[in-house]
Formats: structure tokens, C-alpha cells, sequence
């Protein structure tokens, strides 16, 4: 394939609006449009692509076109080459006197396409393999966010900056791959550290006081003690034996109050008996008792100040203490402190009973640990208080470490490809550098045999052969006195720029840009590869000069189809039907659209542009279409006018001939019919028949027919008539045709006579 230019787009300019359209080319291009179509705006787009104007548009280069040349004729190519001023840029082409020299070039261009090819393949393995790591980075992109959504909940604090935008999170993972040899801590550990640092107080927390509890108080002797009087006393032996040391002690206090009598019985009491009680309670017992009251007031106000002291515990939320277990201690040492208090009570009215006092000390143990374990944690959460900025950047880091490790294996397997991938990109790189060095020293060389033959005198000669050719005689083209330029000229030698009509101002421009695509304006230029755009080639032209561009065109579809080196695409835009089929119409195919042609039709609806591709030649020409008429209906009124239009087109339009002066060649007899047949024929399609009736009938039908295809014989074109109708077995034999047609248009003649009578 040759095309260099696979699409172009065209959009939000001029009639295209923010949809605009799409054109998909091929080696050779038929664009056809009306005019104000937008046809103009596509070849403008093409020629000035780099305008703003055009910035909505684009075109899509086959891999390695793009520094092709792009050779564009349209009406502002004539305006800019063709102003006021009387000189014009020469065109230069390769001289013809050193076919050595040439064959060289030719060598040597056809080595810088072969390099120009394998920089295009070298291209495209290029972006494939930057594909394949676009889609390595992917993968590895997706696997490390998938553990950032894994540990996002637990880890946010360090995934700042990095949490909404995978691909920054990517590269954090790769820093930290290859950077991170912090310690390696577990989930749990991490998670317990974000609580501290992150979520746990910002402020110091007080320590815990020391608890202090003196234990003793529960295990003192006197609380054990029985406390009873003095034994060498006579009632002390009864006092024992009974047991009732307590119950006399009561009755002894009460002793002052009673007047000698017995507190208990009112009885009057011996004389000795007080003495005898105050002598068994003597001073013995009484400190005895002083110290057992002193002993339950201490264990009272001790133990009641130590819970005082620290119900803070229970009462207050202090960081990393089990307020619940506390405060189920406490309630279990309330309860015993409850429990001892009822038994020094007993204790204290029955000093002759001994009691042991349950403990606390176990549970207070507990609730020491407790606090314990709660002041370490207070210390630390202190010391990271202290030092909250490095304690905060070290958790970070050691997090990032643990994502190093979840993410180690994908790691390694994208660093391992991707080594690979580089490897083998960097080798077609330094490929692709070394092939364009290659091919630029041979386009250098290249460059420099040519500027030993290039010329603009060649292509003066070339215009003006052309220009002699197309009629045009009385102006030609010069060198002129600036060299490498052109200019018009008179036959007399007068400058003609100024009075050059538009038709020679056309012809001379469409001849220039001829010649230009042969050549170059740019002497380093002359022989590199270009795609062409023609648009409205022939407008004020007339009919002869457009079958002579139409050839000029149609050489450059065969150049193309030759695989010319220098020419690679054609793009061709017009609104004119018989040019379009010059220029399109491929002998033995018809309308069938060959495999290197594009056929599309431009149209403006609601004044904005629109384009439709086609799998075949859209543009049935009306000639065509007329040959179809006659054959489906040949007794239409219409039939005139299809007779007429046929013969100026085929004989006057596209050979330039007279078909009175073939109606010459007729016998007189036939020639009155055939002069018949063009009045009628004129007469039925230039007026409007309001106040005359011809009447059609399918006799005098068929004498006219005949008359018709008598006229194509005559001009020895009976193969065109057979072809147009459908004969291609025609009765009609090539030898002895034209007197065999006489014969039957006078049978004809006679059978209408016949029928008028």
C-alpha cells in the first residue's frame, strides 16, 4: 500500500459542526461535492494543517509519514502563486543529461526507502513494546492498590497523600521497595502502634500514684487476744468455769450506777464483791482493752483512706487501666473490709472472743499489677508524646515496610519483566537512531548528486509544451532575471501576469502545480515522496481544456499505481460530473470501485457538511443514465430530449463534433428523416409544448430510434451505440451494417406512410 495519510478529521469549521466527519483514504480518492459543500475547507485543512483555524481537526499519518511532502492545488494556491507581482518561484527538476548520475540517485533513495521502511517497522515495535509496559504498569498499578484498600482502614494516617490516585501510590511502593530496610513488624504490632501514635492522646497522661496499703492492721494480735481478768481471784475460778467474763464485765460498768444492787437481778450484793470485781478486772484487762479499741479505730481509718484514696480508679477514665476489673476488686474488697468490721464489733463487745480478719491483700495485689501495667503504657504513650514528630515518622515508615513485604512477590515479578521489556526496547532505540543515520547520509548524498542536475529550466520547457498543447500561444513562461524564479511573458516579450484572463490564470496555475509535484520549489526536495490534492482543477475552464486535465490527472493515478517512488497518494475534490468521470472511470470496470480506490460524496444538510463513503462509483453520470431512460422507455414523451442531450454529449462534448456534419454523410432520402429527428428532438426538449400536441406512437417511435442508432453507425460508433443499449450480440453485422440500417429506416419510412393513408 503507498497511501501515507490513513484519515483525516475534519471538525468545528467553517459548515462542520462539533461532530464533524471522518474520511478514511486509500491510494486514490474521489471526493465529490456541490459547490459550498465544504470541499475547500478539507484541502485548506490539509494544506495549512498547523493553523489555529484548524485546530479541531487532525490527520492520522501511516506510522512513518508524516514527514512526507503534502503538495495541495486549490483557489488559494492560484491566489498565493499567482498576485500582482510579475515573478514566480521556479520549480525545480532533476536535469535530464546524466542518466549515471540519476541511476545513483535512484539507488541511493531507493536504499533510504528500504531504511525509511525498517525505522517504520523498528516504530511500531517501538510503541508495541511501550504497550506491553504501559500494561506491566498497569498490572503492578492495580496489585499495589488492591493493598491499599486491604489496609486503607488500619493505615490511613500513612497512606496520606497517596489514598485517592493510583498511580502516586504506585510509586510509593516502588521508592519503598527499593529504599525501605526498616525492621519488619506484624499486622498486630502496626495496629497497636497506630492507636498510640495516631489515635491515642495528643497530651501527657499523670501516672498513677503508688498504692499503699499497711496490711498489718488486718493481722494484729490483739484482735486475737482473749481478753479476760485476773485469775488468782476467788470468783475467778466461777467466772472462767461459766465462761462469763464478758457478761460480767457489762454488769461491772453498770456497777456505779446501782447502789449496791445487782444490775442484772436487783438483788442487794455482798460487801466484798465489788472489791473482789474490780480486783479481777485490774489494770491489765483495762489496757488490754484500750489497745483492742485503738487497733479497730486504726484498721477503720486506715482502710477507709485507703479506699478513698483511690476510687479515682473506679471513678475517673484513665487511659489503659480495666476500670470493670478495678472496680470488681474494689467491690470484692469493700465487701471483706464490711465482713472484718462486723467481727471487730463482736470483738470489741466480746473482748474474751478471738477473731481473725479476712485479707485484702490479694486483691490489692491485683489492682497494684493492673496499675502497674497501666503506668508502662502511660510512660510510653509520654515518651511518644515527647517525641510525637519522629515516633509519627518512624510508625510510617515501618508501615510502609509491611506493605513492601505484602507486595514483594508482585514486586519482583514487574521488575523482572520490565528489565526484560527495556532491554529489548532500548535495543530497537538505538536501532531506529542508527537506521535514521543511515538514511539521513544517504538523502545527504542524495541531496548532493542532485544539486549537480537540478534546474528550473527543464520545467519551463515542460509548461510551455503543455501550455502550447492546451491552445494557450500567445503567453509562455521564462527564467527570469532572479535567479531560481519564473516569469509570464507575451509573445512579443511583454510581462502578461497582469493581463492574464481567470481562464489563463487558471490554466498556467493547474500546469504550475503540474510541474511542481514533479519537482520542487526547494532544490534539496526534488525527489522525495509526496501525496497530492487536487480540488476544482478545471473551474473556468471550458469543456476541451477539462479532457486534458482529466489526462494529466489520470497520469498520476498510473504513477501511483506504479509504485512510483515519488508519488504515493492522490486526493481528488470536485463538483463537476463530467470531470468526475474522467477521471474516475476505469475501462472494463464501469463504476466498480477497484481496491485502491476510495469513492465518498460531500453534502450539506441543515448547513452543516456531511460525507458518505460508497462501495462504488456514486456518480452515475447523466449520460449514462440518459442511455438507461431510452432503453427502459423508449415511447416516453420525454424521449426528445433523451435523443438530444445524448447526441451533444457523446458528439460534442466529449469528441467535439458537429452532428449536422455526420447527418451530411447520410443518403438524401435518410437525411430528411435524420433532419427530422433533431427538430423534433430539439423541439421537444427546449420548449414547452402548452398549444401544440405532438403525438408519440410506437411506429414513428421506432423510425426515430433507427434514425438514432443509424447516426452512430454512420459515425462508425455502432459498438458505443450496442454498449449504451444493451446489444453487445447486435444483429447488426459490421459489414454491410450502415446499408442495412438505410434499408430498415425505409421499410420503417414506408409502414407509416402506409398507416397514415
Amino acid at each position: 500500500m503507498n497511501r501515507l495519510i490513513e484519515q483525516i478529521r475534519i471538525k468545528e469549521v467553517a459548515s462542520y459542526d462539533s461532530t464533524g466527519i471522518e474520511v478514511n483514504l486509500n491510494n486514490i480518492n474521489y471526493i465529490y461535492g456541490s459547490n459550498g459543500t465544504g470541499k475547500t475547507t478539507i484541502s485548506e485543512m490539509l494544506r495549512n494543517s498547523d493553523n489555529q483555524k484548524f485546530s479541531s481537526c487532525s490527520i492520522e499519518w501511516k506510522q512513518g509519514g508524516s514527514d512526507i511532502d503534502l503538495f495541495v492545488y486549490n483557489r488559494n494556491f492560484v491566489q498565493e502563486n499567482f498576485n500582482i507581482r510579475n515573478e514566480i518561484k521556479g520549480i525545480f527538476t532533476l536535469g535530464k543529461e546524466s542518466t549515471e548520475i540519476l541511476a545513483v540517485i535512484d539507488g541511493k533513495m531507493k536504499d533510504v526507502e528500504k531504511h525509511h521502511e525498517r525505522i517504520g517497522n523498528l516504530e511500531n515495535n517501538i510503541k508495541q513494546r511501550k504497550e506491553q509496559l504501559d500494561i506491566l504498569k498497569t498490572n503492578f498499578s492495580n496489585q499495589s492498590w488492591d493493598l491499599k484498600r486491604k489496609f486503607d482502614g488500619n493505615f490511613k494516617e500513612a497512606f496520606a497523600g497517596y489514598r485517592n490516585n493510583t498511580e502516586k501510590f504506585m510509586g510509593r511502593c516502588l521508592d519503598e521497595a527499593e529504599n525501605n530496610n526498616s525492621e519488619l513488624f506484624n499486622i498486630e504490632e502496626l495496629k497497636n502502634r497506630v492507636e498510640s501514635v495516631f489515635n491515642g492522646p495528643q497530651e501527657k497522661v499523670r501516672v498513677i500514684p503508688i498504692i499503699n496499703y499497711d496490711s498489718s492492721l488486718e493481722h494484729q494480735s490483739i484482735f486475737k487476744t482473749k481478753i479476760i481478768g485476773k485469775k488468782d481471784i476467788d470468783v475467778a475460778r466461777l467466772i472462767s468455769k461459766l465462761n462469763i467474763s464478758d457478761w460480767v464485765q457489762q454488769g461491772h460498768r453498770h456497777m456505779e450506777d446501782t447502789d449496791g444492787l445487782c444490775p442484772f437481778c436487783q438483788q442487794d450484793l455482798p460487801v466484798t464483791f465489788r472489791e473482789k470485781l474490780d480486783d479481777y478486772f485490774d489494770e491489765t484487762y483495762t489496757e488490754q482493752i484500750q489497745i483492742l479499741n485503738s487497733s479497730i479505730k486504726q484498721y477503720k481509718s486506715d482502710t477507709l483512706s485507703f479506699f478513698e484514696r483511690y476510687k479515682f480508679l473506679i471513678n475517673e477514665d484513665i487511659p489503659f487501666i480495666n476500670k470493670e476489673k478495678i472496680a470488681s476488686l474494689f467491690e470484692i474488697m469493700n465487701s471483706t473490709y464490711k465482713e472484718n468490721i462486723r467481727l471487730l464489733e463482736r470483738k470489741a463487745t466480746e473482748p474474751s472472743r478471738s477473731v481473725e480478719l479476712s485479707s485484702i491483700t490479694n486483691y490489692l495485689e491485683q489492682v497494684k499489677s493492673e496499675v502497674k501495667q497501666a503506668n508502662i503504657q502511660i510512660s510510653e504513650l509520654n515518651r511518644v508524646i515527647d517525641n510525637i514528630k519522629e515516633e509519627k515518622e518512624l510508625l510510617v515508615r515501618d508501615i510502609w515496610r509491611f506493605i513492601v513485604e505484602e507486595n514483594k512477590s508482585n514486586y519482583e515479578t514487574y521488575i523482572s519483566n520490565l528489565r526484560r521489556q527495556n532491554i529489548a526496547l532500548d535495543g530497537m532505540e538505538k536501532g531506529k537512531v542508527q537506521q535514521e543515520e543511515f538514511k539521513k547520509k544517504l538523502e545527504e548524498e542524495a541531496i548532493e548528486l542532485q544539486n549537480q542536475l537540478t534546474s528550473v529550466l527543464p520545467s519551463i520547457h515542460e509548461i510551455n509544451i503543455l501550455l502550447s498543447s492546451f491552445g494557450f500561444k500567445n503567453f509562455q513562461l521564462a527564467e527570469s532575471e532572479e535567479n531560481g524564479n519564473y516569469k509570464i511573458i507575451r509573445e512579443n516579450g511583454e510581462d502578461a501576469n497582469e493581463t492574464l484572463s481567470e481562464g489563463e490564470k487558471t490554466v498556467i496555475t493547474f500546469l504550475y502545480f503540474y510541474q511542481l509535484i514533479n519537482g520542487s520549489n526547494d532544490q534539496d526536495k526534488v525527489n522525495t515522496a509526496r501525496v497530492i490534492v487536487i480540488d476544482d482543477p478545471i473551474s473556468s475552464l471550458d469543456s476541451n481544456i477539462l479532457f486534458m486535465v482529466s489526462n494529466l490527472i489520470n497520469n498520476l493515478k498510473k504513477k501511483v499505481r506504479s509504485n512510483d517512488k515519488n508519488f504515493k497518494q492522490l486526493i481528488i475534490l470536485t463538483h463537476n460530473v463530467y470531470f468526475h468521470k474522467e477521471i474516475s472511470f476505469n475501462k472494463g470496470h464501469g463504476s466498480q470501485k477497484l481496491n485502491d480506490e476510495n469513492f465518498c460524496i460531500l453534502r450539506k444538510t441543515d448547513n452543516t457538511s456531511q460525507i458518505t463513503n460508497y462501495e462504488e462509483n456514486p456518480i452515475k453520470n447523466s449520460y449514462e443514465l440518459l442511455w438507461k431512460e431510452l432503453r427502459e422507455n423508449p415511447n416516453s414523451i420525454t424521449t426528445p430530449n433523451i435523443m438530444r442531450r445524448i447526441l451533444e454529449n457523446y458528439f460534442k462534448f466529449f469528441g467535439n463534433v458537429d452532428v449536422n456534419e455526420i447527418v451530411e454523410g447520410f443518403p438524401d432520402e435518410v437525411k430528411v428523416v435524420c433532419n427530422s429527428l433533431l427538430s423534433w428532438a430539439n423541439d421537444g426538449s427546449h420548449h414547452v409544448n402548452d398549444d401544440l400536441f405532438v403525438d408519440i406512437n410506437q411506429e414513428q417511435n421506432k423510425v426515430y430510434i433507427e434514425v438514432f442508432r443509424s447516426i452512430f453507425i454512420n459515425s462508425n460508433h455502432e459498438s458505443h451505440f450496442n454498449m449504451m443499449m444493451g446489444n453487445i450480440d447486435s444483429e447488426v453485422e459490421k459489414s454491410g451494417a450502415y446499408e442495412k440500417a438505410n434499408k430498415e429506416i425505409k421499410e420503417a419510412l414506408a409502414q407509416v406512410a402506409v398507416g397514415e393513408e
